[in-house]
């Protein structure tokens, strides 16, 4: 996948016939990440965040959905930045860069489980729980971006598991 493109292409073949599961109830409704985070850090320190993060994710049991060269996964782990640099409380950078976001669409060549997206969570938890110190998050704000974090990835998951249903 060129992580240039707008939106990736969408063939229902590349997901080896995983039908698209879509979660009940629809988009989460969840409190906003308070602007204070993006004024304490700025654009820097969220980037550097999320290198650490797609470090991580790039060293996960769900590598293979991440690009594989070092280059490509810091510039994919730049446009997740410019996405969260708008969520924490700045500009609205990945929309300027990229366009809209539609972040469902945009994951669903991938096939996202609960476990992939716990595994997800577990790499952010471990990243959150050092940004106070590394990326100058402010603690009191470290609760409300976990908060928002668990509840808009239960949106990225696409596929049925055991553990949401599958028979």
């Amino acid at each position: 996948m060129d992580i240039l493109n707008a939106l990736p292409p969408h063939d229902p073949e590349s997901r080896d016939g995983v039908p698209i599961w879509t979660p009940p109830g629809g988009p989460p409704q969840t409190d906003r990440i308070p602007a204070a985070v993006y004024e304490t850090m700025g654009e820097e320190q969220i980037t550097r965040f999320f290198h650490a993060f797609y470090s991580r994710l790039g060293r996960s049991s769900i590598a293979h959905m991440f690009p594989k060269s070092e280059k490509n996964l810091m510039r994919a782990a730049d446009k997740s930045a410019a996405m969260f640099v708008f969520l924490f409380g700045g500009p609205h950078l990945y929309q300027q860069r990229y366009g809209r976001p539609m972040m469902r669409a945009r994951h669903l060549p991938f096939v996202i489980d609960e476990p992939a997206r716990q595994e997800w969570l577990r790499c952010y938890r471990e990243t959150l729980d050092e940004a106070p110190e590394k990326y100058k998050m402010p603690t009191e704000h470290v609760d409300a971006v976990w908060k928002f974090v668990v509840d808009f990835s239960g949106w990225m998951v696409n596929a049925e598991t055991q553990s949401n249903g599958e028979s």
